[in-house]
């Protein structure tokens, strides 16, 4: 995880330089070995670093084919020409590619295993820039090689977005050194299996700015119940900031988690042990009042005996 976390701190030092654009793409998905097909997403984060070259942080959902359900983190270096006022621009990117693959251990849908592992990314690139200097649509070919049984070839299409560079005024009114921040939150999680069973999370946050563009935070979670397991525990992250808009902050965490829980969900007899599992996170956050804020967001808890999670969270956090 560490060149994942190597490219957020590249984006973030270099917010102020050049332009940053937000993409969202979506099509299909190819597996290469066996020809099975299945849909595709990419939500992306790129930051121009110089006229020729830029650098990314793509998250890829290559789909449900048979026995497989896989995403993963991606950060990228673009090679690409010169994005003209209207007309089309071209680009080829490459990186290492973290993935998460929800697969099965003998063939049962019931013995899923969440496997995780590098392989790389490759990309290629079209855009028409719609002429507004912000929007363009893009068209791009995507090779993903995972494990050698499913690797896969994409084709997306999507639009995407010039991100605009606020005021230092406009930012402080966002997220100001200094400032301390109580939130409320619940939600959803969501167990990283083939039966995706679900329950009802929530939480408590506690955020610190360090500046603008750079928070930390410690949250306390119990994500529901899931048969007779209740997993719940206290997370610590380091968050990303990045205004969208005067009021929207993006925002991107990387952290730990600590955690009780059990393996075995349908017994009752076996008792909860202590886990440690690395989280990541995504997320946007709106100023409702000066004091007020509204927070959506997405974390994977990455285990290591195969109970990774999605937790979605919805929050009202107060200013103090």
């Amino acid at each position: 995880m560490r060149y994942i976390f190597s490219t957020l701190i590249l984006l973030s030092v270099s917010c102020c330089a050049l332009a940053q654009d937000a993409t969202l793409l979506a099509g299909t998905m190819n597996v290469d070995k066996t020809g099975d097909k299945s849909f595709a997403v990419n939500l992306s984060y790129t930051q121009r670093l110089a006229p020729y070259f830029a650098a990314s942080l793509e998250y890829t959902n290559e789909g449900h084919p048979p026995l497989h359900h896989r995403d993963g983190l991606s950060p990228q270096l673009w090679l690409h020409t010169l994005a003209p006022a209207k007309d089309w621009s071209f680009a080829l990117g490459a990186g290492p590619y973290y993935y998460f693959d929800t697969t099965t251990g003998n063939g049962s849908l019931a013995d899923y295993r969440n496997e995780h592992g590098w392989g790389t990314m490759v990309n290629a690139s079209a855009k028409y820039h719609l002429g507004d200097k912000r929007t363009y649509a893009e068209v791009r070919l995507s090779h993903i090689n995972g494990r050698k049984e499913h690797d896969s070839t994409l084709v997306m299409v999507g639009l995407g977005y010039e991100l605009r560079n606020l005021p230092t005024v406009i930012k402080e009114e966002n997220a100001d050194s200094g400032e301390n921040m109580v939130m409320a939150l619940a939600g959803r999680s969501i167990v990283n299996s083939f039966k995706s069973e679900k329950a009802t999370g929530y939480g408590v946050e506690y955020r610190h700015t360090v500046n603008p563009n750079v928070e930390w935070s410690l949250t306390a979670m119990n994500e529901g119940r899931i048969g007779v397991a209740e997993r719940k525990g206290v997370a610590g992250q380091l968050w990303l900031l990045r205004p969208f808009t005067e009021h929207t902050v993006l925002e991107l965490g990387m952290g730990g988690y600590v955690m009780r829980d059990q393996i075995d969900r349908d017994n009752i007899r076996e008792e909860p042990k202590t886990h440690f599992a690395p989280i990541a996170s995504i997320g946007m956050r709106w100023r409702l009042t000066p004091m007020m804020r509204a927070q959506l967001s997405w974390s994977r808890v990455i285990t290591d005996y195969h109970r990774d999670s999605d937790v979605f969270l919805l929050g009202v956090g107060w200013l103090y």
